[in-house]
C-alpha cells in the first residue's frame, strides 16, 4: 500500500447519524465552534495552557489515525505509512499538506520531516478571533503529525511549527524529528507534549475496534443469512433440533458437496434445499426441484436428462433435461429412495463423472449442478435391504441433514403458527389476522402426524373460518379439536349418552379457560342464557 493510493469514498462511510473510518466513528464538528472554544480555554486557562490542551488533542488524533492506518493497510514500508499522515489531514479538512522532505534512520533512530500546511483551519480561525501573535499556533496540526510520526516509528518525534499565518508568515511550516536530534532547541516546547500514556491508551483502543470490526461482519453475514431467509418466507425456529438444522444448511451451503435431507412427510425438507441453494455461491442461479415418485422410471428419466427427437414415441423435438436446465444453480431430487436400480445406475455416473447422456443420444454433456436429495424413508434400511445402491447412497450423503418432526418441536409450534397466520393474513388479505389464546393448548396438544405442512393447512383453514380476523377453537380443523378433546378425556372411551358428552366437554373448556364463562362461551357457540341454564342442569349449585 502507498500513501498515494488513499481515497476518501473508500475510507470513511458516511451513514445518516453515522460516520466512521472502518469501525472507529467520526464526527464531524463546525469550524468556527471549534474556534469559539479555544478563545473560552483561553480566556479560562490561559495561552500556554490552551497550547497544551490543543497539542495533546492532536497528538491523541495522530496515534488514532497512525493506529487506523496500520490495522486497515498493509504498508510497502514505513515511509509510506508515515507519508499517509498528510493524505489523512487533507481528508480531514484541516489543512492542505504537503510533505517537503522526509528521511527515517530505522537502526538509528533518527527521523526528520518537513511539511507544509496550506489553509490551515487551525492558523485561520485564530485570526477570526485574534489579532497577529507573535507564536505559531497551529497546535492541533503540530501534536498530530508528533503523535502520528511516534506511533509509526516507535520513537519520540517532536514536530515544532517554525512558521505560521497567525505570525504574518504567508505559510505554515513545522520540522519534526528525534529528540536527540533536537537537542537544546526541544526543551520550549516539551511543556506541549507531556506523557499521558497516548500510546497505551491508542493500542487499546485499536484491538477493542478490530474486536467490533468482527462482531460487525459476524453480524452482517447474520443480517445477510436472515434478509436470505425473509425472501424465502423461511422460519429458522426457536427449537434447538431445528436450529442445528439450519447451522448445518447455512455451514454446508458454502461448498458444492453433496447433500441428502432427511425426515418425514411434511417437516420442510425442500424449504431446507430452497433455504440452502439461496445461501450458496450458485444463488443466482436456478433451482430446479423434481418429485422421483410421482413419474414413472422412464418419464423420470427423460425429465432428468433429456431425449434426442424420435428417441422414442411421441419424442417429437430434442428436449432438454433438467440437469441441464439447473446448469451452475442446483437440483432437488425428492424421494430419490422411489427411483428404480437403473436410474439409481445413471444418477451415479452424474455424480462420478459430472457428466449426463439423453434418452436416445450416445454423446455426453457435461454439467455443472449440485445434487441435494431428499426422502422420508430411512435410506441405510433401504441399502440393507438392496432397494437402494450403497455406492450412490455414500456419494449422495456427503453431508446429511435430518429433520425432526414437529412433535419433537414443541418449541416451534407457536411460533411457527404465527408466522404461518403473518403469511396468510397478507395472502388473503385479512387485516388484524390473530390468534385467541384459547387456540394455544390445541396447537401444543396435537401430534402433528403431517408435520408443518399440515400446521400450514390447518392455519388457512382457521384463517378463512375467522371472525372479524379472530381465530378461534371453533375455526381449527375439526380433527385438531377432537384429537386434543380425546387425549384428554380418556374416560369418553366408555359409553356414555350425549347429555353426559356434552357436559363432560363443557367442564373440560371452562377448565381450559380457568372457569372463564364468556370465553366458553364463544369457543362453545353457547349463549349466556344457554350455558348457564346447562351449567344448572349439571351441577345445580354452580352460580
Amino acid at each position: 500500500m502507498k500513501a498515494d493510493d488513499l481515497i476518501l469514498e473508500e475510507l470513511i462511510e458516511f451513514s445518516e447519524g453515522y460516520i466512521s473510518l472502518h469501525g472507529r466513528r467520526l464526527v464531524l464538528h463546525d469550524s468556527h465552534s471549534f474556534g469559539e472554544l479555544q478563545k473560552q480555554l483561553k480566556d479560562l486557562i490561559g495561552e500556554e495552557q490552551t497550547r497544551s490542551l490543543m497539542t495533546r488533542f492532536g497528538f491523541y488524533w495522530g496515534q488514532a489515525d497512525a493506529a487506523a492506518m496500520k490495522r486497515i493497510f498493509k504498508w510497502r514500508n514505513t515511509i509510506e505509512w508515515l507519508k499517509a499522515s498528510s493524505k489523512m489531514q487533507r481528508l480531514a479538512g484541516v489543512a492542505k499538506t504537503e510533505i517537503q522532505s522526509l528521511s527515517f534512520d530505522e537502526n538509528k533512530g533518527l527521523f526528520e520531516m518537513t511539511m507544509i500546511w496550506q489553509n490551515s483551519n487551525t492558523a485561520e480561525e485564530y485570526l477570526n478571533e485574534f489579532d497577529k501573535t507573535d507564536h505559531p499556533v497551529c497546535s492541533i496540526l503540530m501534536g498530530y503529525a508528533s503523535g502520528y510520526a511516534s506511533f509509526c516509528t516507535g520513537c519520540d518525534i517532536y514536530f515544532i511549527e517554525e512558521k505560521c499565518i497567525a505570525k504574518g508568515d504567508k505559510i505554515c511550516t513545522a520540522t519534526g524529528k528525534d529528540a536527540k536530534s533536537w537537542g537544546e532547541k526541544l526543551k520550549p516546547n516539551l511543556q506541549f507534549f507531556e506523557s499521558f500514556e497516548i500510546e497505551n491508551k491508542v493500542k487499546k483502543l485499536t484491538i477493542e475496534l478490530s474486536r467490533k470490526k468482527k462482531e460487525l461482519t459476524k453480524k452482517k453475514e447474520e443480517l445477510n443469512r436472515y434478509r436470505n431467509a425473509r425472501e424465502l418466507g423461511f422460519f429458522e425456529g426457536n427449537s434447538p433440533s431445528f436450529q442445528k438444522v439450519v447451522k448445518i444448511a447455512q455451514k454446508v451451503a458454502k461448498f458444492d458437496s453433496s447433500l441428502l435431507i432427511t425426515g418425514e412427510t411434511g417437516t420442510g425438507k425442500e424449504v431446507i434445499a430452497r433455504y440452502t441453494h439461496k445461501l450458496s455461491h450458485s444463488s443466482n442461479g436456478p433451482f430446479l426441484a423434481i418429485n422421483c415418485s410421482a413419474l414413472p422410471d422412464n418419464l423420470l428419466e427423460s425429465e432428468l436428462f433429456g431425449h434426442k427427437k424420435g428417441s422414442f414415441t411421441g419424442a417429437i423435438k430434442d428436449h432438454k433435461g433438467l440437469f441441464e436446465e439447473a446448469d451452475k444453480g442446483t437440483i432437488f431430487l425428492d424421494e430419490i429412495a422411489d427411483t428404480t436400480p437403473a436410474l439409481q445406475t445413471k444418477l451415479l455416473r452424474v455424480l462420478q463423472n459430472k457428466e449426463i447422456i439423453p434418452v436416445g443420444s450416445t454423446k455426453s454433456t457435461e454439467i455443472n449442478v449440485r445434487i441435494i436429495a431428499a426422502t422420508h424413508k430411512k435410506l441405510k434400511q433401504e441399502v440393507s435391504t438392496g432397494k437402494f445402491r450403497e455406492d450412490l447412497y455414500f456419494r449422495l450423503c456427503v453431508v446429511e441433514i435430518v429433520i425432526p418432526p414437529l412433535r419433537e418441536r414443541q418449541e416451534d409450534i407457536l411460533h411457527l403458527a404465527r408466522f404461518f397466520i403473518k403469511r396468510f393474513a397478507e395472502k388473503l388479505n385479512i387485516s388484524k389476522l390473530r390468534l385467541d389464546a384459547s387456540c394455544l393448548d390445541y396447537f401444543l396438544d396435537y401430534e402433528w402426524p403431517g408435520n408443518v405442512r399440515e400446521l400450514e393447512n390447518a392455519i388457512e383453514h382457521a384463517s378463512i373460518f375467522a371472525k372479524d380476523g379472530l381465530i378461534l377453537p371453533d375455526c381449527l380443523p375439526s380433527s385438531i379439536v377432537q384429537s386434543t378433546f380425546s387425549k384428554h378425556k380418556s374416560k369418553f372411551s366408555s359409553l356414555k349418552s350425549l347429555d353426559e358428552v356434552e357436559a363432560d366437554y363443557i367442564k373440560y373448556v371452562l377448565d381450559k379457560e380457568n372457569g372463564n364463562k364468556t370465553k366458553a362461551m364463544e369457543i362453545l357457540g353457547l349463549s349466556r342464557a344457554t350455558l348457564w341454564r346447562k351449567l344448572k342442569q349439571t351441577n345445580p349449585d354452580d352460580k
